[in-house]
């Protein structure tokens, strides 16, 4: 079906792409919006390119939905995430520490976050398999439906694989982003996101014929979000 439909549709800025992602240094534009369902999805699914905007002067806001439970106290917890958050360089956050929200809470959430005014969002692609993931995505395409604000949409890839039209390599900043996820200490006890991130990042960088590591996207204007989704 002439390639997927184009793997869905692309922005102007990245036509031509045809199956295989475009490369970029860096996503267009000067303000974003990170919606992370939980404090650690950002930096596995994200955090290299959240370093390089940084680094490049770019505005970044992240917006934790909520802050998990476990076996150690809440005030380890935030040390942690604030560590992490150092490491990336991350200093204009919420951390909503609560149980995760539902639906209409989800959309509320993103729609006041949306109102500001940003470029483009990053939010966990509908390929993941987490409900708090999932309903993160369906918060973000329902506030995008009921509202004015219509940035790029650029999801990002943390347990599920997406199907990518942008590429972003990260090899001069992953031991920066490695660092980052060891401060999440607390849930790499469970899963080793260490692994994770050098495998699906060494993988995504190994298949586009790229040396080192690279974080992968689907990048989509909001109308073309609203129509497939």
């Amino acid at each position: 079906m002439e390639k997927l439909k184009n793997r869905f549709s692309v922005p102007k800025r990245l036509e031509g792409t045809a199956w295989n992602p475009k490369v970029m240094e860096l996503p267009a534009g000067d303000r974003f919006l990170v919606i992370s369902p939980h404090p650690d999805d950002d930096t596995v699914g994200c955090g290299g390119t959240l370093i390089k905007l940084l680094d490049a002067g770019k505005s970044v806001r992240v917006v934790y939905m909520s802050m998990q439970e476990g076996n150690f106290t809440p005030e380890h917890r935030r040390e942690e995430i604030q560590r992490s958050m150092d490491h990336i360089g991350i200093t204009d956050h919420i951390l909503h520490e609560r149980q995760f929200p539902s639906r209409d809470e989800s959309t509320q959430l993103i729609s006041e976050e949306l109102s500001s005014g940003y470029d483009a969002i990053f939010i966990p692609s509908p390929y993941e398999n987490h409900d708090h993931h999932l309903r993160a995505f369906e918060g973000c395409v329902e506030a995008l439906r009921r509202g004015n604000e219509a940035p790029d949409v650029i999801m990002y890839e943390i347990w599920g694989t997406l199907m990518p039209n942008m590429l972003i390599p990260i090899s001069d900043i992953m031991e920066r982003k490695m660092a980052a996820i060891k401060e999440h200490g607390t849930q790499c006890a469970d899963i080793d996101y260490i692994r994770v991130s050098k495998g699906i990042n060494g993988y995504r960088a190994a298949t586009n014929a790229l040396d080192g590591y690279a974080e992968a996207f689907m990048y989509m204007p909001a109308s073309d979000v609203l129509r497939y989704f």
